[in-house]
């Protein structure tokens, strides 16, 4: 296995592999052809899926295997996750409408709270107590990062270090802590995860805390935090799941092609259930167990 490029020198330390519980089949017609880019658990069982090539956003009960709504867009979604400070709202990224989209979770449906336009195209979403995280490419091909507050006000944009170089190169996937103290961003072009400090960044400068690179890491994309703060990170184009320390550790590989993984985009977990989903190219959402 390859290391991490981080200040520590210590082994990686070996991770169990997450045992296959259950796929899920989210469709709405037998013949539906669906490609998941992003997916958040709520509580209850419930998850809520951004289908990019079918332009839904679906809400899903996978304890019961049940489709509960589907709301069609003109263009597709990309990324969803689940509001920082109340359980029933989720935020859904429109990147060819340049939006960002907020829905209220009811018990069998979703229903539209409002958008906020974003200044290039979102894809990345991420919320934490006190705002949220974009991820958005602009119209020269540059990608900047955009912390806003839950009433859609600009708080703070980050694009370049202190060189006045491009602190990324790609940021279609990213996540934070609860807390809001470190930001995570998985860069393709880079083919690697960067990890910032967000909580004592300035209005536009942040700081590089590690990247994590890995042999067995092609292009990154989706991030989630387990309960004890270990991040989650997909490896799309080597179809598996890595899982990093919040200090830049390699922990292990705990997902593979053997699970049935093929290219996989999403990942999110769910610390009641202690569940992880992954979704992927198919019509599957895949859940493993943590054990």
């Amino acid at each position: 296995m390859g290391g991490t490029y981080t200040k520590s020198n210590k082994p990686a330390v070996n991770a169990k592999h997450l045992m296959p519980f259950l796929d899920v089949d989210v469709h709405r017609l037998d013949d539906d052809r669906c490609s998941f880019s992003g997916v958040t658990c709520l509580k209850g069982g419930k998850i809520v899926v951004a289908d990019y090539l079918s332009h839904y956003v679906k809400y899903y009960d996978w304890k019961m295997l049940k489709l509960l709504d589907a709301i069609e867009l003109l263009t597709p979604p990309y990324e969803v996750c689940s509001s920082g400070v109340c359980d029933s709202e989720v935020f859904v990224t429109v990147p060819f409408q340049y939006k960002c989209m907020q829905y209220k979770v009811n018990e069998n449906d979703l229903k539209l709270v409002r958008e906020f336009p974003t200044e290039g195209r979102c894809y990345g979403v991420s919320c934490f107590r006190d705002g949220i995280a974009l991820g958005m490419k602009l119209e020269k091909n540059t990608w900047q990062i955009e912390i806003m507050d839950y009433s859609g006000n600009s708080l703070k944009v980050f694009h370049e270090d202190l060189n006045g170089k491009p602190f990324v190169r790609y940021a279609d996937y990213i996540a934070t802590d609860r807390e809001g103290s470190l930001l995570y961003v998985s860069d393709g072009v880079q083919n690697a995860v960067l990890c910032f400090n967000l909580k004592d960044s300035s209005m536009t400068m942040i700081k590089e805390i590690f990247r994590y690179k890995d042999h067995n890491l092609s292009i990154p994309k989706g991030l989630t935090l387990d309960t004890s703060g270990n991040l989650l990170v997909v490896g799309c184009e080597s179809s598996n799941v890595h899982k990093i320390s919040s200090t830049g550790e390699k922990l292990g590989v705990i997902l593979t092609r053997r699970e049935q993984l093929d290219e996989p985009m999403g990942i999110s977990y769910d610390p009641d259930e202690r569940k992880v989903f992954v979704t992927e190219g198919s019509r599957k959402v895949m859940v493993f167990k943590d054990s």
